[in-house]
C-alpha cells in the first residue's frame, strides 16, 4: 500500500479546505513545488495534486502554472503524479499526461456525464483513476459544491470501464483530523472491483496501517503531513514491516 501526500493548490499556493468548503481554507508555507519536494525526499513514490481553482471550474493561470510546475518536479525525480481538478475532456486528459502525469483523476464528469467520463478512461489508455467524494451516502461534484446522487449506484457504475481505480472520500471528514472512514472503505471495496484508495482524515500511522488493513491500495494524506502530526517516514517503513 502506498501514502499518497496531497499538494493542493488554489491561487497558486498550497493550501487545505475543511470537509472541502472553499470559505474554509488554510493556506500553509511554502510553494507547492517546494513541498512536493519535500515530501519526494522523505520517500512518497507518488503525489496527489489537485488544482481546486479548476475543480470548481474557476481556472487560475497561477495555479496551473503551480501544478505543472508539480508534475515536472515528480517526473524529474522518477515519481508518479495523480493530477486532478478540472479534468473533464480527453484533450485535457491528454494534456496533462503528455506534461508528465502518471495519471489523471476524474471526479464530476464520471457523475454527470458517464458517456464522456468513459471515454476519457479509454482514450487515456486506463491511466484514470475516478474520484468518489461522498457526504452521507451522497455522492459530490463540482469541486464537492452538488449533490450528484447514489454513491453506490456511481460505484457500480465503474466496474467495466478502463481505469485504474477509485479514489474514495469521506467529504465530512477531509481535513477535520478524526480518522479516516474504514467502512466506507470497504463499502466501496465490496461494490468496485478494481483497487480503492482511501482520502480524508488519515491522521497518522496508525490510521495508514489500519487502512492497509482494510484493503486500500492506498492513502492520501494532506492536513496531516502539512501540520506535522504524519510522519511520512514512519509510516512508509510502519507498512513496509507489516
Amino acid at each position: 500500500m502506498q501514502i499518497i501526500p496531497a499538494v493542493d493548490v488554489r491561487g497558486g499556493r498550497t493550501v487545505r479546505l475543511l470537509q472541502g468548503d472553499y470559505g474554509r481554507e488554510t493556506v500553509f508555507k511554502g510553494d507547492p513545488v517546494e513541498i512536493a519536494r519535500g515530501f519526494i525526499d522523505a520517500g512518497a513514490r507518488r503525489i496527489h495534486l489537485v488544482d481546486l481553482d479548476a475543480a470548481r471550474g474557476e481556472p487560475d493561470e497561477r495555479s496551473h502554472r503551480a501544478a505543472r510546475a508539480v508534475v515536472a518536479a515528480a517526473r524529474d525525480a522518477g515519481r508518479e503524479v495523480e493530477v486532478g481538478g478540472g479534468v473533464r475532456s480527453a484533450e485535457a486528459a491528454r494534456e496533462w499526461l503528455g506534461a508528465g502525469a502518471t495519471y489523471v483523476v476524474i471526479g464530476s464528469v464520471a457523475m454527470r456525464d458517464p458517456v464522456l467520463a468513459r471515454h476519457i478512461c479509454e482514450s487515456a489508455g486506463g491511466r484514470v483513476l475516478i474520484a468518489l467524494d461522498v457526504s452521507d451516502g451522497e455522492a459530490r461534484a463540482e469541486g464537492w459544491t452538488e449533490g450528484a446522487g447514489s454513491a453506490d449506484q456511481l460505484l457500480a457504475s465503474w466496474n467495466d470501464w478502463n481505469a485504474a481505480g477509485v479514489i474514495y472520500t469521506d467529504t465530512d471528514r477531509d481535513g477535520m483530523m478524526g480518522g479516516p472512514d474504514l467502512v466506507g472503505l470497504s463499502r466501496c471495496r465490496f461494490i468496485y472491483g478494481g483497487p480503492v484508495f482511501l482520502s480524508g482524515g488519515v491522521r497518522n500511522t496508525d490510521d495508514a496501517v489500519a487502512a492497509a488493513a482494510h484493503g486500500a491500495a492506498g492513502v492520501v494524506v494532506g492536513r496531516a503531513l502539512l501540520e506535522g502530526s504524519f510522519d511520512l517516514r514512519d509510516a512508509i517503513e510502519a507498512l513496509a514491516a507489516v
